[in-house]
């Protein structure tokens, strides 16, 4: 009798192993290799917006305020927007600039293979409520969750809200966006998108067979090679 009386106890507060809540699985890890794993056609970085790897995250910024000062990358995916989760940017200032850049999702709502519009994501200036961009289909605009004013645009939503009202949208590209039109330098520690988490990288280029030596035939990623001999005759074949 004592020993259940003890474990009803513990059942009533909680402390049963067993009752214990599942502890939140980390994201994965994955690298966006600059530039190579930009889409050429999606990018929007204009004359006075620029980008560059340092270290693990991805510097971005732009020169003054214009029309020519925007940084805008995407990297392509066919995700579900159910699937999405909830993306963002772990950012760190460089000291110029109050604007953060935005998380941008290039959608297909319709399901027919194209892209439809954009979703924006700005947390701190509209919280959890993402708009779709002036050059989204009226249809799309026309089915957005809310036609308020005081977001990024008049058509805009949570994401579980847009994705309540198009269930079948897939997402080809997730990116980000600093303008145009802002001053702003910050560097993109991370990107979250769909339960992944990226970091940025610079594919190691070897320049000559001397590179190769030593184990730098291991380093280069733009090709990857086997060995020291065939890194060695890449060169010689290039002569």
């Amino acid at each position: 009798m004592r020993r259940r009386l003890l474990a009803a106890a513990l059942l009533s507060v909680g402390v049963v192993a067993g009752l214990a809540a599942p502890a939140q699985a980390a994201p994965a890890a994955a690298a966006i290799t600059v530039p190579d794993d930009f889409v050429p056609v999606l990018s929007d970085t204009r004359a006075t917006g620029h980008y560059e790897v340092v270290g693990s995250g991805l510097r971005v910024y732009t020169e003054g305020s214009t029309t020519t000062d925007k940084v805008a990358e995407y990297v392509a995916t066919s995700t579900p927007l159910a699937a999405a989760g909830e993306p963002s940017l772990a950012l760190t200032s460089n000291g110029d600039g109050t604007i953060r850049p935005g998380f941008q999702l290039v959608v297909d709502f319709d399901g027919d293979g194209t892209s439809d519009g954009i979703l924006v994501g700005e947390p701190a200036s509209y919280g959890n409520d993402w708009w779709a961009s002036n050059g989204s289909k009226q249809f799309v605009k026309d089915a957005a969750p809310s036609h308020t004013a005081g977001s990024g645009s008049a058509n805009h939503g949570t994401l579980d809200e847009w994705r309540a009202a198009f269930p079948d949208a897939q997402v080809l590209a997730f990116g980000f966006s600093l303008g145009s039109g802002v001053r702003g330098d910050w560097t993109i520690d991370s990107i979250t998108f769909a339960d992944t988490q990226y970091t940025f990288r610079q594919d190691v280029v070897l320049t000559s067979a001397a590179q190769c030596k030593n184990g730098g035939w291991a380093t280069s990623t733009k090709p990857v090679f086997r060995n020291q001999g065939q890194c060695v005759s890449s060169f010689a074949r290039a002569k």
